[in-house]
C-alpha cells in the first residue's frame, strides 16, 4: 500500500522550508518532544483503550534526546513515538518525511488479488464490464444466479449521483450485490456516510460517536448516534449485500463497515479491517513541523452481553471470516469473492 493512503490532503504541509534547506529548526529537540508528549496525553482518544502508560513512553524517549540532535534524528524519535499507539492516524510530517504506522496491515494476510478478481471475475464476461466513475462493475451469472459485483478502491475517489446510479441501475433484477473494499484505505467519511444510504432500507443507527474533551484519559463528549439515512435514488438496492474487507481496508471504509453491521440484509465478509475509527486532528510544533493524531471514538450500535458498546477501533470484525486459500486461487477462485456468492445464493 502506498503511504498516502492513510493521509488526507491538507494535512501536508509546505512549513518550516528553511529546515528543508538544511538549517537547524530554532526551537530545540526537547521542546518538540515536550510538546507532542503533552498533545498526545491531553487530547489522544485511545490511551485507555489500548493500555498505553505514557509516563513510561515519556521516560523511555525523554532519554534519547541529545544536544544539537540532527532533524532526521529528531523526525525519527518523534516518529517512534507516535507509532507506540498503534494508530494509522497517527502521524508527524516534516517537509523531508512523515511518519507511517504499518503493522496495522503488514501483520496480516494481503486477502487481495487485484489480477483475479479482473481477470476471472470482471471480465468473465467482457461485454458486462465497465468503468463508471471510481466503480469497477459487472454482474456474474453464477449457479443460476444473477449478482452484481462493484468494486470500489478508495473513499478518497469521488463519485457523483449520476455515477453510482447508473451502476445500480444495472444491478435491476439481480439476487444479491456484492462491494468490494478489499484494501480501501479510507478517505472521506461523507463519502461513507453517503454510499451507504444506497443500500438501506431504513434510517437505521450505526455507531455512536464521542469526542475527547478533556485532559483526563476517559474524558469524553456524551455520545452522539450517527445513522444511515436511506438515500433518494430510484435505483437503492435493499437485497442481500456482501460487503468485502481486509486489514487494508482502514478509516472511512471501517465507518462505512459500521454502517453495513446496521443493515439487517447485509454481511461484512473476509478478514477483520484495519480499524482507524477515530478522526484525526493535529496542529504544529515549535519547530513548524506538523502532526495529527485520533481525537474521537466510534463505538457500535451492537453491544457485549453487558449492555456495552464494542469498540472496535483495532478492526471491524466481519459477519463472515475467510481468508484467500492458494490452492483456489491456483484454480482461478478468490475464496472470499466465493464465500460472497454463498451467503447472496443461500443467505448463510
Amino acid at each position: 500500500m502506498n503511504k498516502w493512503m492513510y493521509l488526507p490532503l491538507l494535512v501536508l504541509s509546505t512549513a518550516c522550508s528553511s529546515s528543508f534547506l538544511g538549517e537547524q529548526p530554532a526551537d530545540d529537540a526537547r521542546e518538540n518532544f515536550e510538546y507532542l508528549w503533552k498533545e498526545v496525553q491531553q487530547k489522544y482518544s485511545f490511551l485507555d483503550y489500548k493500555g498505553l502508560n505514557w509516563d513510561s513512553v515519556y521516560t523511555v524517549y525523554s532519554g534519547r534526546i541529545q544536544p544539537q540532535m540532527s532533524q532526521e534524528a529528531l523526525f525519527e524519535l518523534l516518529a517512534e513515538l507516535t507509532n507506540t499507539l498503534r494508530d494509522g492516524h497517527a502521524n508527524v510530517f516534516a517537509p523531508f518525511d512523515y511518519s507511517v504506522y504499518y503493522p496495522t496491515f503488514l501483520n496480516s494476510p494481503e486477502n487481495y488479488d487485484s489480477r483475479l478478481l479482473l481477470e476471472r471475475y470482471f471480465l468473465r464476461n467482457p461485454r458486462q464490464y465497465s468503468v463508471t466513475g471510481p466503480f469497477q462493475h459487472t454482474v456474474l451469472d453464477t449457479l443460476g444466479q444473477r449478482i452484481g459485483l462493484v468494486a470500489y478502491r478508495s473513499f478518497g475517489s469521488n463519485f457523483t449521483r449520476a455515477e453510482i446510479d447508473y451502476v445500480l441501475q444495472q444491478f435491476t433484477g439481480v439476487d444479491g450485490v456484492i462491494l468490494d473494499l478489499r484494501s480501501n484505505g479510507g478517505g472521506s467519511i461523507q463519502l461513507a456516510h453517503q454510499l451507504a444510504g444506497y443500500f438501506a432500507a431504513n434510517r437505521v443507527t450505526s455507531y455512536y460517536s464521542r469526542i475527547k474533551s478533556g485532559p483526563g484519559r476517559n474524558e469524553f463528549t456524551p455520545e452522539q448516534p450517527v445513522e444511515v439515512i436511506p438515500s433518494g435514488s430510484p435505483y437503492r438496492y435493499t437485497g442481500r449485500l456482501a460487503v468485502l474487507v481486509n486489514r487494508q481496508s482502514y478509516s472511512a471504509t471501517s465507518m462505512f463497515s459500521l454502517h453495513v453491521r446496521a443493515l439487517p440484509q447485509a454481511r461484512l465478509v473476509g478478514d477483520s479491517t484495519g480499524g482507524g475509527l477515530g478522526a484525526p486532528n493535529g496542529g504544529e510544533l515549535p519547530n513548524g513541523w506538523t502532526y495529527r493524531f485520533s481525537v474521537t471514538q466510534s463505538l457500535s450500535a451492537e453491544t457485549d452481553p453487558s449492555g456495552a458498546r464494542y469498540n472496535w477501533e483495532d478492526g471491524v470484525p466481519p459477519h463472515i471470516r475467510v481468508n484467500m486459500q492458494a490452492a483456489d486461487a491456483q484454480q482461478g477462485f478468490d475464496s472470499i469473492v466465493e464465500r460472497a456468492i454463498r451467503y447472496i445464493i443461500d443467505g448463510n
